[in-house]
C-alpha cells in the first residue's frame, strides 16, 4: 500500500512539469511546421527573402532538390541554419 501512495504522489508532482514540457515542444513544432509550409523566409538582417525551395547540400555531402526543411535521407539530420546570400547573415532555424 505504501508503494502505491508514493507512486501517486510522484505522479501528481511530475504531471505539471511534464505538461509544461509537452506544451513547449508543441509550440516549437508549430513554428517549424509553419516555416516548412512557406516557400521563402525573410532575412532578419536585410529583409531579403531567403528561398527555401531549390537545390541543397547536406553537411554529409548529399545533394537534393526540394524544400530545405526536411530530414536528410542519408544521415537523418535536420538543417540548423539558413544563409542569406545578399548580406551573408545566417538565420537559426528554431527547433
Amino acid at each position: 500500500m505504501k508503494e502505491w501512495k508514493r507512486d501517486a504522489i510522484l505522479w501528481v508532482l511530475a504531471s505539471p512539469i511534464l505538461a509544461t514540457r509537452a506544451i513547449v515542444r508543441a509550440v516549437r513544432a508549430t513554428r517549424i511546421l509553419r516555416l516548412a509550409m512557406q516557400s521563402e523566409f525573410p532575412c532578419r538582417t536585410c529583409g531579403n527573402p531567403i528561398a527555401l525551395v531549390g537545390m541543397w547540400r547536406c553537411a554529409c555531402g548529399f545533394c537534393y532538390q526540394g524544400h530545405l526543411l526536411r530530414f536528410c535521407p542519408i544521415c537523418k539530420t535536420f538543417p540548423q541554419v539558413l544563409r542569406c546570400y545578399r548580406c551573408n547573415a545566417t538565420e537559426k532555424v528554431t527547433r
